[in-house]
């Protein structure tokens, strides 16, 4: 009987050990860390697309002209939002790119410690492409970049580390340019001027554009037109896959400079949107040219658009009522135009040549 007593309290005293074993277990806490990798707008404002599947994945997504090239930067931001346990240390790492362009760098590893609990720490990936030239000049391409992020060099404790860092992917559309220079005539608010039949001319080079001359019949002259004020844009992309500085020479015929600072000049990165009144003030806000009809000297990088614009009235405003002036839009016939030429330093020259058409109201 002592016996059983005996055993029975052995196995009392065992289970008990075992339980308080099991609870200090319990209470050791694991090594972990949360770390929040988040891409974000790049330095020309391109937006990152971030799906809900695949949760991890950052789309960046670029267009651009035959010949032309991608320089941006992509910034990146670490936090760490939650540290547990004894560890010390761990590195994220961005894998070398790869995909199908060259130009795109990583930064080296960024060393986490938790003393960055809830402190962001923040890196670059560069893009600095090669000239972006298509195989076959008369067919887009996409051409792409991917770069995985991830943790390691982890320290030799045993550390859980969330494992949703991010994949980033880059997008770059080469574009074909069926025209390197086109040219419009607008209003004084850059919308483009209108046929007879009210639609807006969005044909380079034409001189379809129409503009009404109003006229003291008493004194037989021309008080003003409709639009009040011209203006001729010109527009150069440079294929040539490098940087060039050119001059810009716009000769006026019909037309008189408004102004002195009646010309002005803009690059724009690629893709430009088009000759939109947005666009247009742009380049008005630019440094001006003066009025002499030239600026020399303008640096349009490799891929982007040269935007040039002369602020113009038409010649016959203030003088007599043009003999045979057309008295119908249809036969509309006081001509305003001017040729751009648009000159690279090595000498070749890209001209262009817009207008528009005048009638008695």
């Amino acid at each position: 009987m002592k016996m059983k007593t005996l055993l029975s309290a052995l196995a009392i005293t065992a289970a008990g050990f075992a339980t308080a074993v099991s609870a200090q277990a319990a209470a050791v806490v694991k090594n972990a860390a949360e770390l929040i990798v988040t891409p974000g707008v790049t330095a020309l404002n391109v937006i990152p697309e971030h799906p809900a599947e695949p949760a991890n994945s950052y789309f960046y997504k670029y267009s651009v002209n035959d010949g032309g090239k991608i320089t941006d930067t992509i910034p990146v931001t670490m936090c760490l939002n939650t540290s547990t346990g004894t560890w010390s240390v761990f590195y994220v790492n961005f894998s070398d790119p790869n995909g199908s362009t060259f130009g795109v760098s990583v930064p080296g590893n960024t060393m986490i410690t938790p003393t960055d609990l809830n402190v962001c720490k923040k890196t670059e990936i560069k893009i600095d492409t090669e000239p972006l030239v298509l195989a076959d000049s008369t067919k887009a391409d996409v051409r792409e970049t991917n770069i995985n992020v991830k943790p390691e060099g982890k320290d030799p404790n045993d550390i859980n580390i969330n494992n949703n860092f991010p994949n980033i992917h880059i997008f770059f559309e080469i574009k074909p340019v069926l025209n390197d220079t086109t040219c419009f005539t607008t209003d004084g608010d850059g919308n483009l001027l209108a046929k007879c039949d009210g639609t807006a001319v969005t044909t380079s080079g034409s001189d379809d554009g129409r503009f009404s001359v109003n006229v003291n019949r008493q004194k037989n002259s021309v008080t003003a037109s409709d639009p009040g004020q011209f203006y001729y844009n010109i527009l150069w992309t440079n294929t040539t896959g490098e940087d060039q500085v050119v001059n810009v020479s716009l000769s006026a015929a019909g037309g008189v400079a408004k102004g002195a600072n009646a010309l002005h000049a803009y690059a724009f990165a690629p893709s430009l949107s088009g000759v939109t009144p947005e666009n247009f003030q742009m380049v008005n806000d630019a440094i001006p040219g003066g009025s002499d009809g030239s600026i020399d000297n303008v640096t349009v990088p490799a891929g982007w658009t040269l935007w040039a614009n002369y602020h113009m009235d038409w010649a016959g405003k203030g003088n007599t009522v043009p003999a045979g002036i057309a008295t119908t839009c249809g036969d509309a016939n006081q001509l305003m135009s001017v040729l751009g030429t648009v000159t690279e330093a090595n000498g070749k020259v890209h001209t262009c040549t817009s207008g528009a058409k005048g009638y008695k109201k």
